[in-house]
This record gives structure tokens, sequence and C-alpha cells, in this order.
């Protein structure tokens, strides 16, 4: 008969003990100050605690999620300071804790993704992106990252990014609107290369219902009335035509030539 309460007991502890091992699991992976503002097509999550889970918009991200789009996938996140990301189709993304320092922002394993940095007050706001070759320092710009085995390339459309293999920390490349590199994971950034406006959109953009191609970039006043992103959160970069893609100032798109 004493054997039964001890039995009770036991449970009862080892049920206290996986649940506040539980808690701290979920605890650990804190909120990372980014919203899910579209997603279309196959796109999903894994989460630390989940796997598989299908994002919808307004979504809030934690860190340490790593979103995955399949063919004719796209989500485009957006941060607390009106920053966002698009993430085109079969691309694997983790989302860090931009509360931490350096702040990073993304860690890119493999696809294409073109982000934008607002500044804050017209001043740098410096952030991170990572990938398995290269570390990307940005302080206000517009870039596209793509990442394909074991190489990175780095395209930028406006502003400045500094590029560089932690493996050769002395031979950083600094990028200006216009020009492109390569990163291979045993070798330092390439020297920078020229591109033509607009040689990526492609990857990028939306078509709408009509056939028109929208903007790169989400309005949330105007693709999410229940205002699902952030205060602050803009589509296009101050200034442009907001049918344009960003980088070609309204240009017709360049031509596709690969480099």
């Amino acid at each position: 008969m004493s054997e039964i309460p001890f039995i009770d007991w036991s449970l009862k502890v080892f049920a206290f003990i996986f649940i506040a091992f539980s808690a701290i699991g979920i605890e650990a992976q804190s909120l990372a100050s980014a919203k899910v503002l579209s997603s279309t097509g196959a796109v999903q999550i894994v989460r630390q605690t989940a796997k598989g889970v299908k994002l919808r918009a307004g979504d809030e991200l934690f860190s340490r999620d790593v979103i995955k789009t399949g063919p004719g996938g796209r989500v485009v996140i957006g941060l607390r300071d009106g920053s966002q990301a698009v993430i085109s189709e079969n691309t694997t993304v983790e989302i860090k804790d931009t509360n931490n320092s350096p702040r990073t922002i993304f860690n890119i394993l493999r696809g294409k993704t073109r982000i934008k940095i607002e500044k804050l007050g017209g001043k740098p706001n410096p952030y991170r992106i990572t990938t398995p070759t290269t570390v990307i320092a940005v302080r206000g710009t517009i870039f596209d990252v793509f990442v394909k085995d074991d190489e990175t390339k780095v395209f930028v459309d406006e502003g400045e990014v500094s590029v560089i293999n932690l493996l050769f920390p002395d031979r950083e490349i600094i990028l200006t609107p216009g020009q492109f590199t390569r990163v291979k994971k045993d070798q330092p950034p390439h020297p920078p290369e020229q591109f033509k406006p607009g040689r990526n959109n492609e990857h990028f953009s939306q078509n709408s219902a009509n056939g028109r191609g929208r903007g790169l970039f989400d309005d949330p006043s105007e693709n999410n009335p229940g205002n699902i992103g952030f205060p602050g959160n803009i589509g296009n970069a101050p200034g442009r035509n907001p049918n344009a893609a960003p980088g070609n100032s309204g240009n017709k798109g360049g031509g596709r030539r690969k480099p």
C-alpha cells in the first residue's frame, strides 16, 4: 500500500520537471521584433517548439525561426523600424535576435533575399546579415543576397554595404550602387563588378491578379488594411515612383545578363 503514494509523488515530480524545462525552452526563443507582412505560395516555418507551421500575414517571428519557401513561395518580413525583406522562392532563412549586439537580422542559408534597411532619422541604421560564407554589414540601403552551395553573391541597389569572409577579416570589400561581389567559403570577396539596374527584380516581384507587376516591398496601408505592419513601414523609398522597382529609379529594367 505504501508504494502507491510514492508512485503518485514521483509522477508529480516528473510532470513538474517536464513543464519547467518546456517553459525554459519556450522562453529561450524570444520575439525577434519582426512580423510577416505578406505570404504567398509554399511557405512554412520550422520553430523550436513546432515544425511545419504555415506562415500568415500578421504572425510574429521568434529568434531561431527558420523560414522555408518552396516553388512559387514568397514572404515579406517587416521589422519594427520599417525595414523589410522579400524572401524569394526556394529559399531558407533563419531569423536572428536583433536585440543582441551586433544586430543580426537573418542568416540566409540558401536562395535569394532582397533587403531594405530604413535609416533612423536620416542617420545610418547598422545591421548585419550572415550567410555560410559571408558577413554583410549595412547601414541603410537596398541590396540582394544570393546563396547557392558554397558561394554568396551580394548586389547593391542603393546605399553602401561592407562584405567580408570571416576567414579573411582584413580583406573587406565595400559595395556601392550598381556593384556586386562573389564570396566563396575559402576565398576573400572578389573585387567589385558592375551589374545593370533591375537585373534581379524578376526574382522578387509579385504579379497581381490582372497580371500587372506590384512593388517589390509591401505597403501596409495598402496590402495590410488590418494594420499588420509595424508603424513606420513604407512601400518604396521616399521620392520614388511607387510602381518602380527599388534600384532602377523608375527606369526600365536592365538585361538579365548573369555575371
